[in-house]
């Protein structure tokens, strides 16, 4: 067996040839052997098989490599894509609800400075106050879900004279007050302000003034936020004139509580992990308004060591110093201080060409970085959300996987294709080579395999290659 298995191709290296037994040369009838197809390779001849596999194969690899690179490619771009168009309209989002609340309460002390100034309400007398104070709790009632106070400070007596409400867990209190300064008084009334029965005030001392020019009758301004009764608060103040005189300031609250609930209610509403901030832009270091981070995990006040009440509101400076939970605002204050003077977000977040998007590294991943700034009058609050990347594109990932898989499915199955093809294709191509060098030699009866028609001379092969052609 040995010695035949080396002599499977003839001295003369015909491939159409084999020696038989006796050692004589005759049509091989083997297509394909170990020993032919290394005793080809030796003598430069490859396989048709090999030259057609070897052709397929890697044609069919590449295309379905290029097709997932730019299936990919693309799907990696839409998810860019879908990952900024997701921050921006819940940047949008944001700026509306706050816009909303702002813009809600500007109208209203407007509203009641033009009622000063058209003459419908009087300071003439405590009892005239008195009647602002109802008009100012009736229009709170409706409103509290937008501010939380409605007051009027007078010149020269300084006394704050308003509507206060408080809110918890859906449910409001109402209150009437005067606030001699710092000395302060409140009421408890019912929404219709049935029981208000206040005493004169005593009106000794002056109130602190919000920044309003008190010769402009169209002054309007917002303080900075500020703690008040441990809650921080923004006032908005519009300039009271009478007969073209000054006569004080009128003037709304809101509690601050409102930008951290609306975060949290907002980050809440998607499936990745991020982080949203809100921001005071100020140039000697913003100061934060509120976050979407729950408050048993970082708290937004600055706090007294010794009775844990709440002192101050911190700034990004002073956040970005606490590693521990405030890994997102050390890793943004690290990226101000490089391209602005002073490091705030009052000096970046305005820059006309800022990039739209960033990416931050984080401990446990890589964040896509948007921030949106709001304004009305002086008021300036910048708008910062993070969103982890790895988290937008696990869908992605999982369907990449499964791409992976079918592409990978679908070219081991063009392999097999391509090599059953291969060998029935050199087998058929074998038999017709063969049959050709026959027929070279007139041998047209090997050819046939049958014998010449006797009667009518015309051959009827059974099974020759040629009759196939």
């Amino acid at each position: 067996m040995a010695s035949q298995s080396q002599q499977a191709l003839t001295s003369s290296g015909d491939p159409t040839m084999s020696l038989n037994s006796k050692g004589e040369e005759v049509p091989t009838t083997s297509v394909w052997s170990w020993s032919r197809f290394f005793i080809g390779l030796k003598r430069g001849r490859m396989p048709i098989s090999v030259v057609l596999v070897l052709f397929i194969v890697p044609l069919a690899v590449g295309v379905a490599v290029i097709t997932w690179v730019l299936t990919y490619s693309a799907a990696l771009t839409s998810a860019s894509n879908l990952a900024n168009s997701l921050q921006a309209r819940i940047l949008s989002d944001i700026v509306g609800a706050f816009t909303s609340r702002i813009q809600t309460l500007e109208r209203a002390v407007d509203e009641h400075s033009r009622n000063w100034r058209d003459g419908h309400f009087s300071a003439a007398t405590d009892a005239d106050k008195f009647k602002v104070v109802d008009v100012l709790l009736n229009s709170l009632v409706p409103n509290v879900g937008s501010y939380s106070c409605l007051h009027f400070t007078l010149v020269p007596e300084g006394v704050v004279w308003g509507a206060d409400s408080w809110t918890w867990q859906n449910q409001s209190w109402f209150y009437v007050m005067t606030q001699h300064g710092m000395d302060f008084e409140e009421y408890s009334v019912d929404p219709d302000g049935s029981n208000m029965n206040l005493t004169n005030p005593d009106s000794t001392r002056v109130a602190n003034m919000t920044d309003i020019d008190w010769t402009n009758s169209s002054s309007a301004a917002w303080t900075k936020p500020y703690m008040w009764a441990s809650w921080g608060y923004a006032t908005h103040s519009r300039a009271i004139f009478q007969n073209g005189a000054f006569i004080g300031v009128q003037a709304g609250d809101f509690v601050l509580e409102f930008v951290a609930d609306t975060l949290r209610e907002l980050a809440g509403a998607i499936s990745y992990k991020g982080y949203i901030y809100a921001f005071d832009l100020d140039e000697s270091g913003d100061i934060l308004l509120g976050s979407s981070i729950n408050y048993e995990e970082a708290d937004i006040y600055r706090r007294n060591s010794s009775t844990g009440d709440p002192i101050g509101m911190w700034t990004l400076p002073e956040l970005a110093a606490n590693e521990t939970y405030w890994e997102p605002v050390r890793v943004l204050h690290s990226h101000l201080l490089r391209n602005t003077p002073n490091g705030t977000l009052y000096d970046y977040i305005g820059q006309p060409n800022r990039p739209v998007t960033l990416e931050f590294q984080l401990s446990d991943g890589v964040y896509i970085v948007q921030m949106r700034e709001l304004s009305s009058l002086n008021l300036r609050w910048g708008i910062v959300h993070f969103v982890r990347r790895d988290d937008i594109l696990a869908e992605l990932t999982r369907s990449t996987k499964k791409t992976v898989g079918s592409v990978a499915g679908v070219v081991a199955g063009g392999i097999i294709i391509t090599v059953v093809f291969s060998f029935f294709l050199a087998q058929a191509l074998h038999r017709i080579t063969r049959d050709l060098v026959l027929l070279s030699d007139f041998k047209f009866k090997e050819v046939l395999q049958k014998d010449l028609d006797k009667g009518s001379g015309v051959a009827k092969p059974t099974y020759s290659s040629i009759a196939e052609l």
